[in-house]
Formats: C-alpha cells, structure tokens, sequence
C-alpha cells in the first residue's frame, strides 16, 4: 500500500471511531468522560492531515510525513486509551476533572451547590459501557494498536524486510 493509500485508510479509520463514538454517546446516550473526549482529539488531527496529505498527492515527501505525524497521532491515542484504562481499573489516578477534588477550595453552601450544578456526572474511572467484557477505552486501545500495526505492515519497507527473511530461510532451508 502506497502513503497515499495509507492516509486515505487512515482517515477513514478516524472518520469511523469518530461515527461510534458520536453514535454511542447521541443515539444510545453514554455520556464521554473527559479522557473519552482527548482520545477523540487524535481522530480528528488524522482526518484534517490525510485530507492535506491527500490534496498534495504530487509531494511524495510531504504524504510520508504526514503517514508517519498520523502514525504518532495514533501511538498517542493508544497511550491516552492505556492510560484511561488504567484509571478504569483504578491502576492509575484519574484527572481532577472525573472527580471532585477541586471541591475543597470552596468556603460557602452557595459555592458547593454551584460548583455540583456545573459539574458533570461523568467519571473516568466508572465506564458505563461493555462489549464483549472490554470498555471503550479498551477497545480504541485495541482499535488504534492494530491501525498502527495494519498501516506498518502494509509499508514496502517493511514488506522488503519480510521478503529478505523468507528469501534468508528459504536459502537456509534449501541448504539442508
């Protein structure tokens, strides 16, 4: 597969865990946590560099880096999935903004009532959703690991590197 090819798989990619995470929280109403929110932020950057990597299809050096910035922008959403994971399973300390830690500065019943009123119900280390035993989180971890290794996979380095080896075991085998 071609950068050009990659980057239009990629954002076509996006553009679908973008569809089920929308469709999720609008159509079956599972509000996001704010780690939800920053792992839908990499998904966008990859739509909006594709699209510039694919209208600049003359520029063979600009498609592969913006192949390897999306490939960095997936690693990083896998890190933010890891991450919330983690919090869902109480590994990791969640933001402040899933909990009510900042409640402590208030000083009046007025503040605390306004404070709640404004807060979100949503927390990062309570997930409200499963499939198949994993959260949401688990699965754009799984989702964003086997894009990286699909995309990786589908480039001719590393199709040479495979083709080196077999070519290597076969002489070996050959030998024998």
């Amino acid at each position: 597969m071609d950068k050009k090819t990659a980057l239009f798989f990629l954002c076509l990619a996006s553009i679908s865990a973008l569809l089920g995470a929308y469709i999720s929280q609008y159509v079956f109403g599972f509000e996001p946590c704010i780690l939800c929110l920053y792992q839908r932020q990499p998904f966008f950057a990859i739509i909006g560099l594709s699209l510039v990597g694919l209208a600049c299809f003359k520029s063979k050096k600009l498609q592969k880096i913006i192949f390897f910035l999306c490939v960095a922008l997936l690693a990083t959403n896998c890190a933010i999935a890891f991450y919330h994971v983690g919090v869902e399973h109480k590994i990791f300390r969640g933001p402040t903004t899933c909990s009510s830690a900042n409640l402590n500065d208030l000083t009046s019943l007025e503040d605390l009532k306004a404070a709640l009123m404004k807060t979100k119900a949503v927390r990062c280390d309570e997930p409200t959703f499963f499939f198949l035993g994993l959260t949401m989180a688990a699965w754009n971890f799984l989702y964003c690991g086997a894009l990286i290794i699909f995309t990786a996979l589908s480039q001719s380095q590393l199709r040479a590197l495979l083709n080196f080896c077999r070519c290597r075991s076969n002489n070996q085998s050959t030998k024998h």
